[in-house]
């Protein structure tokens, strides 16, 4: 009997954690497919305020938007495998790796390219006000651009860890 009783007690614990996953999972609304929070695309109709109309037409370039930028990373990942890949081969052609390399550096260009379009369109959607906060949130985000510490650490002056510098011969 104390055992049944055991098991039941398990078994309702599971499944009221179950259920709290599950509610977490599909109340996630705003997160991205992956779960790594709001979409920048939603970020950026929120902070503008957009109305029903400017927010249908930015869903639509938003999504064009994502899938040309989903091909064009596609196709850098594969160019830059197929450079990287000749790192185990004997000999190396020079010309085919610095052809390979100007094939990645264009469609880096083309990326560059329809996120600047895509935020000219954006802008296009965009009143006079939400123009100039529009301008503000691309300053702010091309100012810290890159996960931090991605350049390394700082540079250090001689000595500053408290340790005098090392001599000079």
């Amino acid at each position: 009997m104390k055992n049944n009783l055991l098991l039941y007690i398990l078994l309702g614990f599971l499944v009221l954690v179950n259920s709290f996953f599950l509610f977490k999972h599909f109340s996630a609304g705003d997160n991205d497919e992956r779960g790594r929070g709001p979409r920048p695309g939603n970020f950026i109709a929120k902070q503008l305020e957009f109305d029903d109309s400017q927010t249908q037409k930015f869903e639509k370039l938003d999504m064009e938007h994502r899938e040309n930028i989903n091909m064009l990373l596609a196709d850098i990942r594969e160019l830059k495998d197929s450079l990287f890949d000749r790192l185990s081969d004997e000999t190396v052609d020079d010309s085919e790796i610095n052809a390979i390399a100007s094939q990645i550096a264009n469609k880096e260009k083309t990326k560059e390219l329809e996120t600047f379009r895509f935020f000219k369109a954006v802008g296009e959607l965009c009143n006079d006000n939400q123009k100039e906060l529009l301008k503000s949130i691309i300053k702010d985000a091309l100012g810290r651009q890159g996960p931090p510490g991605r350049n390394g650490p700082p540079r250090r002056s001689p000595g500053e860890e408290g340790r005098p510098p090392p001599p000079r011969h």
